[in-house]
């Protein structure tokens, strides 16, 4: 009786090694993504508030401009 190895056909696994640096590389990635996202976030609301604060002052001159002016008048 003769014994023989039978794989069937299974690809052989990458050590432990490999599979923690694709790990690391992955989790760096993701880790480089989120930062990037958030930092794009931050920005985006920076400039929304900002164009909110002009706006609201906008259109507080304006009211205080018309009501300077109809005083004038009346």
């Amino acid at each position: 009786m003769q014994i023989q190895k039978r794989t069937l056909n299974w690809l052989p696994r990458p050590s432990l090694y490999a599979e923690a640096s694709a790990k690391l590389a992955k989790q760096k990635a993701a880790h480089q993504s989120f930062l990037s996202s958030q930092s794009n976030l931050a920005s985006t609301v920076g400039s929304i508030m900002n164009t909110q604060m002009t706006e609201q002052t906008n259109i507080v001159s304006k009211v205080a401009l018309a009501r300077i002016q109809g005083k004038k008048t009346a």
